[in-house]
């Protein structure tokens, strides 16, 4: 069963503090309040001693990237992107990764299928429920939601194709050139 992550978690998942009582507060990984409750080492102070993930280049300085302290706090607007992707650093933080906002996104690579397709299924959809795409589609809303968190079925091929047929998306591969 999956830990429940902050704004639901009010507490530290180790000492029982407040998680993330003001705004300022840090939340680490979605359940501790501080990087010694995490077990990591204190994030760096200055962008040049931040590891790469931490940082961006904005103007010719290496600057650190917006932190979030959960996924209902990225603005809907990047969340509903499709070519907007979000990960949490060693740090703890969540960082916006790739935004390609306003232009179409068509291409998109994936590196562990398991995580990526379902991200996009769920991006694809918008503000569409899984009853509505599942009917277009002429599928079960359960075989839907199977694909889109990742969970395993005999059909999954046959309704993947279903919905990226609605989706208007094709699949393809990158073969390795020599």
């Amino acid at each position: 069963m999956a830990e429940m992550l902050f704004p639901k978690r009010q507490r530290c998942k180790t000492c029982r503090g407040g998680l993330g009582t003001t705004v300022k507060d840090p939340v680490l990984f979605g359940l501790y309040c501080s990087p010694r409750c995490a077990g990591i080492s204190a994030p760096a102070t200055r962008p040049a001693d931040a590891p790469r993930e931490c940082t961006t280049v904005r103007e010719g300085q290496k600057v650190f990237k917006r932190v979030y302290r959960a996924e209902s706090e990225i603005p809907d607007k990047l969340r509903e992107d499709p070519s907007t992707s979000w990960y949490t650093c060693a740090s703890g933080h969540i960082h916006i990764g790739h935004s390609r906002m306003g232009t179409a996104e068509k291409f998109r690579m994936f590196m562990d299928l398991g995580e990526d397709l379902p991200d996009l299924l769920v991006k694809l959809r918008g503000k569409a429920t899984r009853k509505q795409v599942a009917e277009v589609a002429g599928v079960r809303p359960v075989r839907l939601k199977e694909l889109e968190e990742g969970i395993g079925h005999e059909k999954n091929l046959e309704t993947l194709q279903r919905v990226l047929r609605v989706y208007r998306v094709r699949l393809g591969v990158a073969l390795p050139t020599r």
